[in-house]
């Protein structure tokens, strides 16, 4: 059973880890936009946003590589069709010397087996949800409690900081002997129930999906009583009422059909609404092969990996709302709106959420110090002053979907079906990008600063 909850929230945690539905090349559209947005940018503005020329790094006289990554995301969802674009960027920005041998759709290993594999070199790299490093280190431990977030800055400020960054570099190589390259997003956890639920009272007595430990502890304090399952047992069991509310993002709620088993959304999401996961997932490679590589293929794989993260941060934050329009309008969902009907409600389900994830940390093994040292970090990135730099962004990929969504609506008023009007924006389309196309698209998609030592990303 263990490793089947490990294999579930890592496998959904991949699927989900940049979203499963998206932009076309065909829809091309926000890079216009982007540059309008960005012309008047204020100073501070400017600060935080990453405006580096990436890639042309001479790779003359160097020796071929080849990496090992091992994927298991499906077939047409964002997370694959971006793993193959990455191999493409990269063959043709190290000139063919950088050679990713990609294994896909989980054909080599499970996502529960990427812990096993990538520090002993195994595999070269593929990304892990952390939740499944604290086996080793239980200094992962404070920074995984949901709820925790102020804004969707915040969520934003904490990772993109240098402080962070060298937590977890000292996280992964001290027990790991992997090198963390970039971050990877998942979608908005929320739940879903078969009958309304507005308030905490709402889960008492309920079976409620757990994909883990920590989540038990969640609905324990909320009164509710965790059930575990594989993902092949949910749409069965949810459907039948053996399950009565589910966890899952808004995007997963549309793709596996869970909208067939109960019609209300509680809207309760993990983090705060308007966000996505920044922080949980993230695309490893094994330190020693990471060690053998010359400089100029760390920053080529840096430079791709640096695109693949915003892009996909980006895309998820359309994607969900383009996918709760759908699910409301097309299959008749129902916003039981706790969050945004009943802020009260929502605050006190986040402290109980809370209070459960802190003795579960220390339950777990983690120190004081661990535990304060996490929340020196977050505590201090939650300051206006530092998340207020971060605004902007939010505003540009907040516009993008609203536009996606009017644009939807539009297709659907000139006679299309839902399939034909959402077609645009599958994944499926970017598999036969060019490299040119991938680089031009990607280096469109605004993004952040990481406040990252240079020099320590290159150790």
């Amino acid at each position: 059973m263990k490793k089947t909850k490990l294999w579930v929230i890592f496998s959904l945690a991949a699927l989900f880890l940049i979203g499963t539905v998206a932009v076309s090349f065909a829809a091309a559209k926000p890079a216009k936009a982007v540059k309008k947005a960005s012309a008047g940018a204020s100073a501070a503005v400017e600060s935080t946003r990453d405006t580096r020329t990436l890639f042309g790094h001479n790779v003359e006289g160097l020796k071929p590589v080849k990496i090992v990554w091992a994927g298991d995301s499906p077939f047409g969802t964002l997370g694959d069709a971006s793993l193959m674009n990455f191999v493409k960027l990269v063959d043709a920005e190290s000139k063919g010397k950088i050679k990713i041998d990609v294994h896909r759709f989980g054909s080599l290993y499970r996502g529960s087996d990427f812990p096993k594999v990538l520090p002993i070199g195994t595999i070269d790299m593929a990304g892990i949800n952390k939740g499944q490093l604290m086996s080793r280190e239980n200094g992962y431990a404070p920074w995984l409690i949901g709820y925790i977030w102020k804004s969707p800055e915040h969520l934003l400020a904490v990772p993109a900081s240098a402080e962070w960054y060298e937590m977890e570099e000292k996280l992964a190589k001290g027990k790991w002997n992997i090198k963390p390259l970039v971050l990877s997003c998942i979608g908005n956890w929320d739940y879903f129930a078969k009958k309304p639920v507005t308030s905490m009272k709402g889960f008492g007595g309920k079976k409620v999906w757990t994909y883990g430990d920590l989540s038990s502890a969640y609905i324990n304090a909320w009164g509710g009583t965790p059930v575990a399952k594989s993902a092949s047992e949910m749409y069965m069991a949810f459907y039948q009422d053996a399950l009565n509310i589910i966890s899952f993002t808004i995007i997963g709620i549309l793709d596996y059909k869970f909208y067939e088993g109960g019609k209300y959304w509680v809207n309760m999401p993990v983090y705060p609404p308007g966000s996505v996961g920044i922080h949980y997932v993230q695309i490893y490679m094994n330190r020693d092969k990471w060690n053998s590589l010359p400089t100029a293929y760390k920053k080529i794989i840096l430079d791709a990996c640096d695109l693949m993260s915003w892009v996909g941060t980006w895309e998820i934050l359309c994607a969900e709302k383009l996918a709760w329009y759908r699910l409301q309008n097309q299959y008749k969902m129902i916003d039981c709106g706790i969050s945004t009907k009943y802020p009260k409600e929502y605050e006190k389900i986040k402290a109980a959420a809370v209070a459960a994830g802190k003795k579960f940390v220390f339950d777990r093994g983690a120190t004081q110090q661990q535990w304060d040292e996490a929340q020196s970090i977050l505590t201090k990135y939650a300051d206006p002053k530092y998340t207020s730099k971060y605004s902007w962004w939010f505003k540009l990929a907040w516009a993008e979907a609203d536009r996606r969504v009017v644009d939807v609506q539009k297709k659907l008023k000139e006679g299309k079906s839902w399939a034909e009007a959402y077609d645009p924006y599958l994944f499926k389309h970017r598999y036969a990008w060019t490299a040119e196309q991938i680089k031009e698209q990607w280096s469109a998609v605004p993004r952040v600063k990481w406040e990252w030592n240079e020099a320590t990303r290159l150790q």
